[in-house]
């Protein structure tokens, strides 16, 4: 049974139309990179999924999934520790709070729990993120550019944590990015994205062959 049913969602705002007629299927244990430059409808699309936004078409989850979520810039307390911040969102989410320690070591801060989230690091803040999206043990997880404005040690750091997360709990991933080089070699299938449509789909180990000239064919002068 597939996770997340998507099928013909479209949205405007304004008189721009920001999705248009969105297909889409997760299955259990597989990541998802959703591929296309800024404003090619990504995070829209996050938040649709969400509820955040009115949309038409439908988005059925499979009964009882929870949905985690890194989307754009992760929100914390600056004068909180991460664990407190962690705990914070346990506690709205009505999550048990000793999940917190084993969440904070699993993206690496297990040793900066009691830093101050203004003192971090922005690959620091995107772990933290990562793991606030993993309170609840969750089916689903949509990372939005998780690593974007990350320097190339970082923007490696942080695809091999989800590679780790997604290998050991074998929760699925949808995870956006406008760098195809980056999101080929994470993800097990490609969707790109283009003025709010799907417009093409691919299994990543095809995409690797050609990376430069099927971004440049694919999303032509929006990409770049």
């Amino acid at each position: 049974m597939s996770l997340l049913d998507i099928r013909g969602v479209s949205m405007t705002r304004g008189r721009d139309q920001v999705l248009r007629d969105i297909d889409l299927r997760v299955e259990p244990g597989r990541i998802y990179g959703l591929l296309g430059p800024n404003g090619s409808g990504k995070t829209t699309l996050f938040k649709s999924i969400l509820g955040a936004n009115d949309h038409t078409g439908t988005i059925v989850r499979a009964p009882g999934l929870r949905v985690g979520r890194l989307i754009e810039y992760p929100a914390f307390y600056g004068c909180l520790t991460l664990r407190e911040n962690l705990e914070l969102h346990a506690r709205y989410l009505r999550c048990p709070l000793r999940e917190v320690p084993g969440l904070l070591a699993e993206v690496g801060l297990g040793d900066r729990a009691d830093l101050r989230f203004s003192r971090t690091s922005l690959g620091m803040k995107q772990r933290l993120g990562i793991a606030r999206a993993l309170l609840g043990e969750p089916g689903l997880v949509l990372l939005d550019e998780p690593t974007n404005g990350l320097d190339p040690i970082g923007i490696r750091d942080i695809r091999e944590l989800v590679r780790s997360v997604q290998r050991e709990r074998g929760t699925s991933m949808v995870v956006s990015s406008h760098n195809l080089t980056e999101i080929a070699s994470l993800a097990d299938h490609l969707l790109f994205m283009r003025a709010g449509r799907i417009i093409r789909r691919m299994d990543a180990h095809e995409a690797r062959g050609d990376l430069e000239g099927l971004y440049a064919t694919v999303l032509g002068d929006a990409a770049r």
